[in-house]
């Protein structure tokens, strides 16, 4: 299945823009999702490093399948206070 996922931060700026379309297969995990997300960044993944997979409402743990519908974001570490 197709799935459209949203970039934030430093991923927003490695030239892919907002949003990145990536191919998953069915019940995908947030792994296999990152996974993917790494894969058409190219020589930017390790921009990857230390992010995480949320959906709407809560953030993903690596084994958690993901959604069928509704948003998907990769989100950087953040830092402040």
């Amino acid at each position: 299945m197709r799935r459209r996922i949203e970039l934030y931060g430093r991923l927003r700026d490695a030239g892919q823009g907002a949003v990145l379309s990536v191919i998953l297969p069915e019940n995908a995990t947030a792994r296999q999702v990152l996974d993917a997300v790494g894969s058409a960044l190219g020589p930017n993944a390790s921009l990857l490093h230390g992010c995480v997979l949320a959906d709407g409402e809560n953030v993903l743990s690596a084994r958690e399948q993901v959604p069928s519908k509704g948003r998907l974001a990769v989100l950087p570490p953040v830092c402040g206070g």
